[in-house]
């Protein structure tokens, strides 16, 4: 009868892809059709014994699909069909069966269906269910009490009520109880016993626990098994014990006591020092001496390969335990246990001397992989280790005890650095490790190295680690003199120590002979420069180009990181020099970004690093920047970049583009040559849609500083620079190019309108119209922010010229105006920016105060309408119930946002308080003496006039121009990419805005107020209505 299903499950393993996927849809069609049956079948195939291991599996992982989809309506898999009840029986009772396997994977998955069948029928369908499960715990078999446990973890990790567990937990922390101190229970099971124990303290973390009962409960199962845990530490390491599963119980043992630190704290306090803390303590001495004898010093024959994991164990027991030690430390009994007792606080230093060490894993790793070494170095490796889990303990008790830290600490490296050889390195080097983890902590700390020993004594230290043959102990000794001689370096003033070890780090990195010195010495050269900023010159950023050099075609990972730090500190010395075609510097940067250019990190800090270059290289001396930065640049930016060559054409194109935003007007004579016709390319073809951002910006940061150079260029066929931006533009406003792809086409078209308006004749309307049509169908409110800006700049010189223009577009079924008023309207509340938020403003007043009817007659959404319902509303729900909004004139929703804009000024600004409306002393004496030449809302905000006038722009259009006259436009323009200042210039517009309104148009704005404004708007023009009479 099974064997159909045995066939077909031996044919899902099949290494022929067209006979497994025949027997994955058979097998499909069995669970549609004949669920009864292929249950049945699965259920048998996973008990019988006779069949192999690899077989049952298989049998109970389709089973396990099979159960979800078919069971039981609880399920979110459920798709109909449900098993019949006598097949849910004898699944339930086989499953029992194979819980008591010998072969712990079919325990498991057995263990993990019944937990979810157990969510969905107990206890209602499954009553005897814990009755079971307690027999089995009882019943004294191992494989019998393994399969319980393995299902109380289910059960209490997902399956279990709080109200189910409640009523049984007495009786199953009384079967653990017993479990985990018979002498007949042996440490494998004692172990599994005490993580269920783990899991019961995780749930009770998850519920609440409130109630005398309850409370009763905790306290007392807290005193009994803080003496259990207690117990399993103090047990001895014979070889015994640890190939019978001691380690695994510590380790358990050890992480229980945390789950009960942190679920039950008051109750586990009194019993903090006595059991806890004094057991962990005595335990992580004896288990760190163990894994040093192991991993650290390698002079054990260890197998690590035992079938149970417990080498593995030995890896991770210490650092649970050290972690909860480090937990500890912020009470007061634990430091006065350390502060206060001389021996212990040796002790705690060897233990991470001990744990800090190198381990012959990590040497061996490090020599196949320099890499992961910088890496570990610069704190970004994600593994945790013994040694990082020793340093992290260690600054824990230098915020509570640092000076008997440092003490103790030093005396020990004395000691070590006296009796340290070639082959007995890893103390030393794991106590300079220790004490630069505390120099890096805070700089303050160097101030405790005076006490004993003396500085003398660490000086000698590192001027001999810096000698010596070893890699490591010599890679530490360097990085800790620059840490060194920084944080001491007022101590250091008079002695010319911090030159030696500067000179010496400066010299081995680049001629030692090892990679991970060579990196250790660019990390040291860091930290004396960040100490001695003005002491170097050419020959140290010479220096540190050379060892940049050395490193670059075998670095990956992290070090291109330090590679750019490096060279951000080189390009600091002296902006000047860095320009130079010698120096290099420039071209590594490059380099060393371009080994992992999808990083964002290393990216973000070659920005940082190029930016800096720019805006401190001298106008004068960009020619010589460009001359220097934009060959390898250039040369390295493919025209039809490839999936694999996108990531480097970002960073080229982010690079130039920084390198033109921060050039003097005009631009160096022959850039355009240079960078515009790749980059017009790149965004003529490519699809990628951070190449068409950043190229966007670019050519905006072209036009910006140098149109005429732009207008003068011309590619192979003869078009001029500002035709090939037309065309550019027009690829991104076309709706097949995805939003976020022309984020900044914006800030183009604003750039050629400004720039080359007068030029475009009836390619300015086109231009502006195909503008409005994009922006009538965009979703993305930073997309229409972008497009809105073009006209929000144009409305500021002639808000009536752009209204008459917009009004005769003609788009699909409405009017451009109608489309740009709408979008900007709905999304004004999105838009991000100072500067760009300020512009909004002041061109919305400037609509306003129009009282246009053609802007009045536009319909635009309101305020939301919020339903009156008892229904909960879900995300599913939601999904067919859009919001709903009011329908207003688009003269009234202008005024409600700019309302809104000034409710959110806040009361301690500076117009706040010239207006006399710091908290609790709003005053119209106050309002009436501000200074209403700091509250010049049009003079200050200096728009910039377009290139053509709107009256030729209205010609185009066939309308007239009513725009401002020529004296409103006489002020200096802004540039799109000026520098954002702060918001307060924003405030002063809105309330000189208001307090027009409030001179001309009281009425108007009562009536707007009386039938349209909430009463939190209300009260906002209330609140400052003392600034506006």
């Amino acid at each position: 009868m099974d064997q159909q299903v045995v066939d077909l499950l031996n044919a899902t393993q099949s290494a022929e892809r067209g006979i497994r996927s025949s027997a994955e849809q058979q097998l499909r069609t069995l669970q549609e059709s004949a669920g009864d049956y292929l249950a049945t079948s699965l259920i048998n195939i996973g008990a019988t014994t006779s069949y192999p291991i690899a077989l049952r599996q298989s049998a109970l992982l389709i089973l396990k699909l099979t159960i979800a989809r078919t069971w039981s309506l609880q399920f979110e898999e459920f798709v109909g069909n449900a098993l019949g009840a006598n097949v849910k029986s004898l699944i339930r009772r086989e499953l029992f069966q194979i819980l008591r396997s010998p072969e712990r994977k079919l325990r498991s998955l057995a263990a993990n269906l019944v937990s979810k069948i157990s969510s969905a029928d107990f206890p209602d369908e499954w009553p005897e269910l814990f009755d079971d499960l307690m027999s089995m715990l009882k019943g004294g078999e191992t494989e019998s009490i393994e399969g319980a446990l393995s299902i109380l973890k289910e059960l209490l990790d997902d399956g279990f009520t709080f109200e189910q567990f409640a009523s049984i937990a007495i009786q199953v922390f009384e079967a653990l109880y017993i479990l985990a101190t018979s002498s007949a229970v042996d440490l494998w099971t004692k172990a599994n016993t005490i993580d269920t124990v783990r899991a019961a303290l995780n749930f009770f973390n998850q519920v609440q626990t409130e109630g005398d009962s309850m409370q009763a409960f905790v306290n007392q199962a807290v005193d009994l098994w803080s003496t259990v845990f207690s117990n399993n530490l103090a047990l001895a390491y014979t070889d015994d014990a640890r190939k019978g599963g001691l380690v695994l119980l510590k380790y358990n043992t050890a992480k229980a006591i945390q789950q009960m630190d942190s679920t039950f704290p008051s109750e586990t306090k009194p019993y903090l020092m006595s059991r806890l803390f004094s057991s962990v303590w005595a335990d992580l001495r004896n288990s760190s001496a163990l894994y040093a004898s192991i991993y650290a010093t390698g002079g054990s024959d260890e197998d690590s390969s035992d079938p149970e994991g417990e080498a593995r164990y030995i890896k991770t027991l210490p650092l649970e335990e050290m972690e909860f030690v480090r937990q500890c430390i912020p009470n007061h009994q634990v430091q006065s246990f350390f502060k206060t007792s001389a021996p212990n606080m040796e002790a705690f230093i060897d233990l991470s001397v001990a744990m800090g060490q190198v381990s012959v894993e990590d040497e061996d790793d490090w020599k196949d992989d320099a890499n992961a070494f910088v890496t570990e170095e610069l704190s970004l490796s994600p593994k945790y280790t013994c040694r990082t889990a020793s340093s992290d303990l260690l600054l824990e008790l230098s915020d509570h005890a640092l000076e008997p830290l440092i003490d103790a600490l030093m005396t020990k490296m004395v000691s070590l650095a006296s009796t340290s050889s070639a082959d007995s390195w890893r103390p030393l080097e794991a106590s300079l490790f220790l004490l630069e983890t505390v120099l890096v902590q805070d700089r303050s700390y160097g101030g405790q190295l005076g006490h004993s020993p003396t500085i003398d004594q660490l000086l000698q230290i590192i001027s001999n680690g810096v000698s010596s043959p070893n890699v490591y102990l010599r890679a530490r000794s360097y990085v800790l003199s620059g840490t060194f001689c920084r944080n001491l370096k007022d101590s250091l003033a008079a002695s010319d120590l911090s030159e030696k070890l500067f000179n010496s780090s400066l010299h081995a990195a680049s001629t030692d002979s090892s990679f991970i010195v060579r990196a250790c010495c660019l990390l040291a050269i860091q930290r004396f420069l960040s100490a001695y900023p003005r002491r170097h010159s050419k020959a140290t950023q010479m220096a540190i180009v050379e060892s940049v050099n050395s490193l670059i075609a075998d670095s990956a990972d992290e070090t291109p990181s330090l590679l750019v730090d490096s060279l951000e500190a080189a390009i600091k010395i002296s902006p000047d020099l860095a320009i130079l075609p010698d120096s290099q510097i420039i071209a590594l940067l490059y380099l060393s970004a371009a080994k992992d250019a999808s990083n964002i990190q290393l990216t973000s800090d070659t920005f940082e690093a190029f930016e800096y270059l720019a805006e401190n290289t001298k106008a004068d001396n960009y020619q010589k920047f460009c001359e220097t930065a934009i060959p390898p640049l250039v040369a390295g930016l493919s025209t039809e970049p490839g999936d694999d060559e996108l990531p480097n054409a970002t960073l080229i194109v982010n690079l130039l583009s920084i390198l033109v935003d921060h050039a003097p007007a005009p631009l160096p004579s022959g850039l355009v040559d240079f960078v515009f016709p790749k980059v017009a390319r790149i965004l003529l073809v490519s699809d990628d849609n951070q190449i068409l951002q950043y190229g966007s910006e670019l050519v905006a940061h072209i036009i910006q500083h140098d149109a005429e150079q732009l207008r003068n260029w011309r590619d192979i066929q003869g078009k001029s620079g500002v035709e090939v931006v037309l065309n550019i533009v027009a690829r991104l406003l076309n709706p097949a190019v995805e939003e976020s792809s022309a984020m900044c086409v914006g800030e183009v078209v604003s750039e050629v309108v400004d720039k080359y308006g007068r030029d475009l004749g009836e390619l300015l309307g086109q231009l502006l119209s195909a503008t409005a049509q994009r922006l009538a169908s965009a979703s993305n409110p930073m997309f229409i922010q972008n497009l809105i800006l073009v006209y929000a700049h144009m409305v500021t010189i002639d808000p009536h010229g752009v209204v008459n223009f917009l009004a005769d577009v003609k788009l699909e079924g409405i009017t451009g105006l109608e489309a740009v008023i709408r979008a900007w309207l709905a999304n004004f509340d999105a838009f991000k920016g100072y500067q760009e938020i300020r512009l909004n403003v002041l061109a919305l007043a400037k609509l306003y105060m129009l009282h246009d009817q053609l802007m009045e007659s536009i319909a635009v959404e309101g305020d939301l309408i919020v339903e009156n319902t008892n229904v909960i509303i879900t995300r599913s729900r939601a999904k067919n119930r859009p919001y709903k909004f009011t329908t207003l004139p688009a003269n009234v929703k202008i005024l409600k946002l700019l309302i809104n804009e000034l409710g959110a000024i806040p009361s301690d600004s500076n117009v706040a308080s010239r207006a006399g409306l710091l908290p609790g002393a709003a005053s119209s004496d106050n309002a009436a003496n501000a200074d209403e030449d700091d509250l010049e809302w049009e003079d200050d905000f200096n728009p910039a006039e377009l290139g053509m006038t709107m009256s030729e722009l209205q010609k185009l259009a066939r309308s007239e121009s009513n725009g401002y006259s020529d004296s409103d436009n006489g002020d200096e323009p802004i540039a799109y990419f000026q520098e954002k200042g702060g918001d307060e210039k924003t405030n002063e517009t809105l309330i000189e805005f208001f307090r027009e309104i409030y001179a001309n148009e009281h009425d108007t704005l009562e009536e707007i107020c009386r039938n349209h404004c909430s009463d939190a708007e209300k009260g906002i023009l209330k609140r400052w209505q003392p600034a506006f009479l």
